[in-house]
């Protein structure tokens, strides 16, 4: 198994990052009641700073991806993304962010919670959420194997790898 030393599980910072004094507007979004403190945060150094900024704000990601989609659809350069609240969030509105062309350097996160992952399964193509440590061992949603929480996460599809824990004996 990959060590924590060569990982592309992001690395995140104690206390949120500023906003990008280069944007031209900022669409803020907060997924959670611990992001709304974050999002506040940024909100006011964007108007501080004399930039428009606009929040969204949601229990979880999933009413905020097709307004997500819609505001990127219509963007200007400029455009600046700022998320904030879990981690399974943070990484699953990132991933819409990057398909639809927004790149690394035009998106901040801060991941409020790293409890939950949203790990994929090789075997079935199926994406389980669960309570589980990078390391740790859970059940896939669709196939039903044991999967370990591989040191790996897909910006593009925006979960950690899973395989099977078993896999050695299984050969």
């Amino acid at each position: 198994m990959t060590s924590p030393e060569h990982t592309s599980v992001p690395r995140r910072p104690a206390v949120p990052p500023g906003v990008d004094r280069a944007a031209r507007r900022v669409l803020v979004l907060a997924v959670g009641d611990g992001a709304a403190t974050v999002a506040r945060t940024w909100r006011a150094e964007a108007g501080a700073a004399g930039i428009p900024a606009e929040q969204l704000s949601a229990a979880s990601a999933g009413p905020l991806l097709g307004e997500l989609d819609t505001r990127l659809a219509t963007a200007r350069v400029g455009i600046r993304l700022m998320v904030a609240g879990p981690e399974c969030d943070v990484l699953r509105i990132g991933a819409v962010a990057l398909a639809r062309g927004l790149l690394t350097a035009e998106t901040t996160t801060f991941a409020t919670d790293d409890r939950v992952r949203r790990v994929w399964c090789p075997h079935c193509d199926t994406t389980t959420t669960a309570e589980v440590p990078v390391g740790g061992r859970t059940g896939c949603a669709g196939c039903g194997r044991t999967l370990l929480v591989h040191h790996h996460v897909s910006r593009r599809e925006g979960c950690y790898l899973g395989f099977s824990a078993d896999a050695e004996e299984a050969s």
